[in-house]
């Protein structure tokens, strides 16, 4: 008997914390950006290189891009190391190096225009 009463409270308790636990809930959705069509790499994406990634990106080929390249650009954009890098996903070396995180609506521009082909 006494076996049984200890087997019930153990499973009770069990049951209780179980309750008490987070409730599931569905996985937060992506956030699809808005993005205008109209970004190209000369007029909006090249400044931004520019600005934050070409003193260390460049001829020298650091991390095998040299950003002073639109063909390196693409690559980068291309293999998903570009958007990684700069929004500092899980696995991705956080860029640009040693400074902050570059800001959302900068991160929304590169995105947008690789999501809408590149254009130069």
């Amino acid at each position: 008997m006494k076996k049984l009463f200890i087997a019930t409270a153990i499973i009770a308790t069990a049951f209780a914390a179980c309750k008490q636990g987070k409730k599931v809930t569905e996985a937060p959705k992506p956030v699809v950006l808005d993005c205008p069509p109209t970004y190209t790499y000369t007029a909006d994406i090249k400044p931004i290189m520019e600005q934050y990634c070409t003193n260390c990106h460049n001829t020298n080929q650091k991390a095998g891009y040299n950003f002073l390249l639109l063909t390196d650009v693409k690559k980068g954009a291309t293999n998903g190391y570009l958007l990684g890098t700069i929004k500092h996903a899980f696995g991705y070396s956080p860029m640009p190096e040693m400074a902050p995180q570059l800001d959302k609506p900068t991160i929304d521009k590169i995105e947008c225009w690789i999501k809408n082909g590149m254009k130069e």
